[in-house]
């Protein structure tokens, strides 16, 4: 899969003002690649393992001279975030003898359509719509500022909600136990995340 969103980005190419062009053709070819029109199953698996991957490559590309790095799939059992549910994503200042955590990052992504038999259908609630995704989002949120109370918490979406008990919710965690829900597909979003980061190393 990766490869598949590293050829994207470097086909068309990827830059700060065609993030939402880019997601939108990544969902396509792994739908395409997956046959995701057949396998409902496999469809909410596939998109957020993409939207990490595409994450991943956002920041390589778009923020190639930092100076710190975004490990992956990072186990923290005192926050409860282990097997299963390790953080997507975290910030250390030492990947091996001093763990210090920076930030810890979820992501919650996907597509908001798909194309079967050349005809685009609209997917209901992707990324940070559903109410279900933004508990489990502020859960792990909670996790992580219990055990790690100094550290950043960042929710990196494909979708923000603008209203009802989505939004409510964002709402009462963000700026207190989620230091900021970043819609990827605002650079000015990425920026102040990248920036929050740095001000805390």
């Amino acid at each position: 899969m990766r490869e598949i969103i590293e050829s994207v980005a470097h086909q068309m190419p990827l830059q700060r003002n065609n993030i939402r062009e880019f997601l939108n053709e990544v969902f396509d070819r792994v739908s395409k690649h997956y046959n995701l029109c057949r396998d409902y199953q496999a469809r909410a698996a596939k998109f957020g393992k993409a939207f990490e991957i595409c994450f991943k490559v956002i920041i390589d590309e778009l923020y190639s001279d930092l100076e710190f790095s975004f490990a992956q799939n990072v186990e923290f059992p005192e926050a409860c975030m282990d097997k299963g549910g390790k953080a997507d994503f975290a910030v250390l200042e030492d990947m091996i003898e001093n763990r210090r955590v920076i930030a810890i990052i979820e992501t919650k992504g996907a597509a908001d359509r798909i194309i079967c038999n050349d005809e685009i259908k609209k997917l209901s609630r992707p990324g940070m719509l559903r109410t279900d995704t933004v508990k489990k989002a502020i859960s792990n949120a909670y996790q992580a500022s219990r055990a790690f109370p100094k550290s950043l918490f960042f929710i990196v979406t494909s979708h923000v909600p603008t209203g009802g008990n989505a939004k409510c919710m964002c709402d009462l965690a963000e700026g207190d136990i989620v230091d900021k829900i970043v819609d990827i597909t605002n650079p000015s979003d990425l920026d102040e995340m990248i920036k929050m980061i740095r001000e805390t190393l």
